[in-house]
């Protein structure tokens, strides 16, 4: 086989690849370690935890500005932000580990899909069914961890937010929809049908030659 030259951005892309690949299993494991801890409670009873809050909330505090050299006048409509449980509940601590665990498991074969891809690549071999499969199985991943966010966002507004209460803070139940994850298996799962097209132009050219 010739010797294929990759160019200097496929270099980078590799390389950065993997050395990413590998930071991301070992954040694998210690998610794995630290939901054993939350399991078995050997982080004690002052643990805090800190999460996103999945749904929007609506705010009734005021403020005011100096804008183009006149008072404006400011209220909070909505906003979404991170929620810290001080001495988090133990029970809630376990379920919590139990979805940081789901979400970096399917991240993580997410991310092996598109290291075994970029391996094809940088050693020469684009146009491939290897290539395909594995933009196919890219694609089904994201919808997975969409699937599996939406469901977590459901679960926490009816569990937990729902029973949060604040003086200046109202929980609404619009929650996030994750759209943008749903585009990204979309456009994977359009480039799996290009990549399918070359594969076909390719062998038609190696029969007419």
């Amino acid at each position: 086989m010739e010797n294929f030259k990759q160019p200097l951005s496929i270099k980078i892309i590799y390389w950065l690849t993997q050395i990413a690949f590998w930071l991301f299993v070992a954040v694998f494991f210690a998610s794995i370690a630290f939901a054993f801890a939350l399991q078995f409670e050997f982080l004690g009873n002052n643990l805090q935890l800190h999460t996103d809050l999945p749904v929007e909330a609506n705010y009734t505090v005021k403020g005011s500005m100096n804008l183009f050299g006149e008072f404006q006048e400011l209220e909070f409509v909505e906003a979404t932000g991170k929620i810290h449980f001080i001495k988090t509940n133990p029970q809630f601590a376990k379920w919590l580990g139990y979805f940081l665990v789901g979400v970096i498991s399917l991240s993580l074969y997410i991310f092996l899909m598109f290291k075994r891809f970029i391996v094809n690549v940088y050693r020469g071999f684009i146009f491939e069914h290897f290539n395909i499969r594995m933009l196919r199985n890219m694609s089904y991943g994201i919808i997975a961890v969409w699937f599996f966010m939406i469901i977590y966002s459901r679960l926490f507004y009816y569990f937990i937010a729902k029973r949060i209460e604040f003086e200046h803070i109202e929980i609404s139940g619009d929650m996030k929809s994750y759209g943008f994850l749903l585009i990204l298996a979309l456009f994977l799962w359009v480039l799996s049908h290009i990549f399918m097209l070359g594969v076909k132009l390719q062998k038609e050219q190696e029969l007419t030659v």
